[in-house]
């Protein structure tokens, strides 16, 4: 597990520490620098590697793609020297780099474990951005390597694949799928009976769009995955429905849902936004979901704009669904002189509150109301 990850002289991180925990929210406006956390994570996952060759930070990879060393470079450095340092329960690993100028591949000196961090990127790794999967007839097959592996893309382009070859797959009783307020006992019981897969991803999709299952099935002679939902109910005659013909949402969010309920215990999930194009109800559920991953053994990083993501975290905290102590939520502000990132990082509470509430901190909805209310 990572403890914590400092960042200097990349980007507009010009001299950052981040606590990391068992789940790690990261907020702020537009440009604040909490994105970079995210991108060096998936930077050393795609540069770090256990063998005896030379390390070099490849800014142009298969994870991510940054451009050449003038794009990465703080501004106001000192020096060209990028360093980060990573902490984990074994120890402290220094990691720099010299800004070579127009390279995209730059050579790495260490001070530390480097194979420590590389395994600490590596159990169940997944790097699920913000630009994913839509509605569409046809989802790609993952190769039989990133089958292997459980790899879902960065997209979540092979979550509809992995969906089919592991929809029996039993999940972790601590992450099912609570009651929808939107649906009886009775039909909850219909849509998500098991404790496989495809069950409880069924069953967390009740929070978005009560009755609703999905369905992934072969393409025959084709390298690809088709994905169907439908709805059950009274009457209903299940006709299975194209992912356009049931909402953006649906679709969009499938790979975080199935990342959370299928990541083994150990692994490290990257999350940019899980809560785009959700109803508030939906997005709220997805904290709990998130809760009750990271308190079963995963680490999560989630990037979010959203106060009902945040708030399924701290009723879960409230319900005891996981401990206070194991979140951690970081304010990225950015100061317009400088352009340097700084955080705040509240304390959360066993009861769901915060030490502290900083300007600019999910406020806007209290600052709406006290002008709606002004006389």
């Amino acid at each position: 597990m990572l403890e914590s990850i400092e960042l200097y002289n990349f980007k507009s991180a010009r001299e950052l520490k981040v606590r990391l925990a068992a789940l790690t929210v990261l907020t702020g406006l537009n440009g604040s620098g909490k994105s970079t956390v995210l991108q060096v994570l998936a930077l050393l996952k795609q540069s770090l590697h256990t063998d005896a060759r030379p390390q070099n930070l490849v800014l142009r990879g298969q994870l991510i793609q940054l451009g050449r060393s003038e794009d990465v470079l703080s501004e106001n450095a000192g020096d060209d020297d990028i360093r980060f340092i990573i902490q984990t329960p074994k120890g402290r690993t220094s990691l720099s780099a010299l800004a070579e100028p127009d390279s995209d591949t730059l050579k790495l000196s260490c001070d530390g474990s480097v194979k420590d961090v590389v395994n600490a990127l590596d159990k169940g790794f997944q790097f699920i951005q913000a630009d994913r999967i839509t509605p569409a007839i046809q989802y790609q097959q993952a190769s039989t390597p990133d089958r292997a592996a459980g790899w879902l893309g960065c997209g979540g382009e092979y979550t509809v694949d992995f969906l089919l070859q592991n929809e029996t797959k039993k999940i972790s009783h601590k992450r099912f799928a609570p009651p929808s307020p939107a649906l009886s006992d009775d039909l909850l019981k219909q849509v998500a009976p098991t404790g496989s897969l495809l069950d409880q991803t069924s069953g967390w999709l009740q929070h978005l769009s009560p009755g609703v299952q999905p369905r992934a099935t072969a393409v025959k002679l084709s390298d690809s995955v088709s994905l169907k939902f439908s709805y059950i109910g009274i009457g209903s005659n299940r006709h299975e429905r194209r992912p356009s013909n049931v909402g953006f949402g649906l679709t969009y969010c499938l790979p975080i849902i199935v990342a959370c309920l299928a990541a083994p215990k150990g692994a490290l999930l990257l999350l940019e936004n899980p809560e785009a194009h959700l109803h508030p109800r939906g997005q709220f559920a997805l904290g709990l979901l998130l809760a009750r991953c990271a308190a079963d053994g995963v680490q999560i990083i989630i990037e979010t704009h959203s106060d009902h993501v945040l708030n399924g975290v701290r009723i879960a905290a409230k319900r005891a669904d996981i401990s206070s102590d194991d979140v951690a939520v970081h304010f990225f502000s950015r100061n317009i002189a400088s352009g340097e990132t700084s955080l705040i990082s509240p304390i959360l509470h066993a009861n769901g509150r915060f030490s502290e509430w900083p300007d600019g901190f999910f406020d806007e909805w209290s600052n709406a109301l006290d002008e709606l209310l002004e006389d």
